[in-house]
């Protein structure tokens, strides 16, 4: 059986294991660079949860993708669509709360862009306290950052949007859309900072602060796309297609538990 919801007839949903993990994708359409596409986040976070339907088709089911996210801080740059954080935990939960109607009990809300990540934690909690499922939320490099930073090429700071990690990963997929030629060293990390680390791959800030996108980036970018290489992008998406896996074997197993209103 397909583990594309979208080619499931409603009989094939009514039938289907509703344990499997249901994966939404939710990412952006914006600026990544001179030297990526607008659509960067979701053919990245739609590579991922595909992976993991290849590696683990009997436990997961793939929806389609959420393709705009809360990045109005990006808007300066032309092509940018956003979304209202309030208008996005909305939609994304009536998506769940739909799933959890038709039977299903375990979702992987999993990002692909940066500012959406709170936006899907609110989500996933509304989720379950609405529904009694689980719903979990994640983004994708936030669970194989150990195995990025074993096989990286930049300096810490590298790693941030539209830096080495997704330009590797789309030159692998898709070499003929990036265009490194373009492509300049935006690394504007702080050594001296002690909380604004702007590296993903190594745990992200203490603290967030996140300013109008044109004000710190001058091209969109920020990070190193200029070291990018398509083999070290098939090593990244391998790390995350199998922590994600392993994620997702996790979820399968967790416990359905009661609530005792102790009222």
């Amino acid at each position: 059986m397909t583990t594309d919801y979208g080619k499931l007839t409603w009989e094939q949903v009514r039938d289907i294991d509703k344990d499997r993990v249901v994966i939404l994708n939710v990412s952006a359409t914006e600026d990544h660079g001179p030297h990526m596409p607008l659509d960067t986040d979701t053919v990245l976070g739609m590579a991922v949860a595909n992976g993991v339907a290849a590696a683990a088709p009997d436990e997961v089911l793939v929806m389609p993708p959420v393709p705009y996210g809360f990045n109005e801080h990006h808007k300066d740059f032309p092509g940018v669509i956003w979304i209202q954080p309030e208008t996005l935990i909305a939609f994304v939960t009536d998506v769940t709360k739909s799933l959890a109607h038709h039977g299903f009990r375990r979702i992987l809300l999993l990002n692909s862009h940066g500012s959406n990540h709170p936006v899907l934690d609110l989500a996933a909690r509304k989720t379950v306290i609405e529904t009694g499922i689980i719903c979990v939320s994640a983004s994708y490099w936030n669970l194989c950052a150990d195995r990025i930073n074993e096989v990286r090429k930049s300096d810490i700071g590298g790693i941030a949007h539209a830096g080495e990690f997704e330009a590797a990963m789309y030159l692998h997929l898709h070499p003929e859309h990036v265009h490194l030629e373009k492509a300049a060293n935006q690394n504007l990390h702080d050594p001296d900072s002690r909380f604004f680390n702007l590296d993903l791959a190594r745990g992200g800030g203490k603290a967030m602060l996140m300013r109008w996108w044109s004000s710190v980036s001058a091209d969109g970018t920020m990070g190193d796309p200029t070291v990018a290489d398509a083999e070290t992008g098939r090593k990244f998406l391998q790390a995350a297609i199998e922590e994600t896996t392993a994620l997702v074997r996790e979820i399968r197993a967790l416990p359905m538990l009661d609530r005792q209103d102790h009222h």
